[in-house]
């Protein structure tokens, strides 16, 4: 039988669902205004832009959790032939990934940080807040860490329950 799979191993693929399928219909009816009355708005537009960057790094952070982030795996490969150099240079691959990730969350968090100081908006939309696009970076960047963390934690905790059984 299956484990079923945590909600919280689920939210950004639904994130990037329910963002594409709002995306879909907003550009669908601006099209369709668009061509048969010759009006649309001005905010779609911009709305699609930042829906795109929200799926952007939800997929990030998706693909910190499924291994398939960026990761120097090259060297790895090399030394395939001997499992513990193998897995040695994983570990320090998925080390520096998580750095480099949580480096860029806390760089995106300070212009996030500017941009609510000086209250900036979207030009089209000012309702909006432009820190609401850089909140996209923190969290999918900092997702991205969190996910290979826990990846590699499950796996270690899988291969101990291998060694112990």
């Amino acid at each position: 039988m299956d484990k079923k799979e945590p909600f919280y191993n689920q939210i950004e693929k639904w994130v990037i669902i329910i963002l594409m399928i709002v995306m879909l219909v907003l550009l669908t009816i601006t099209i369709v205004t668009r061509f048969l009355f010759s009006y649309t708005t001005s905010w779609t537009e911009q709305m699609t832009r930042l829906m795109l960057v929200w799926i952007s790094f939800a997929g990030i952070s998706w693909a910190g959790m499924l291994d398939v982030h960026m990761k120097v795996t090259a060297v790895s490969l090399l030394t395939k032939k001997n499992p513990q150099v193998f897995e040695y240079i994983l570990i320090i691959g998925d080390l520096v990934a998580t750095i480099y990730c949580f480096y860029l969350a806390y760089r995106i968090g300070i212009t996030m940080q500017m941009t609510i100081e000086q209250y900036q908006v979207f030009t089209a939309m000012p309702w909006c807040p432009k820190w609401v696009m850089y909140l996209a970076g923190v969290l999918g960047m900092a997702g991205c860490g969190l996910r290979i963390v826990q990846r590699r934690v499950g796996y270690f905790k899988k291969r101990k329950g291998a060694a112990n059984a």
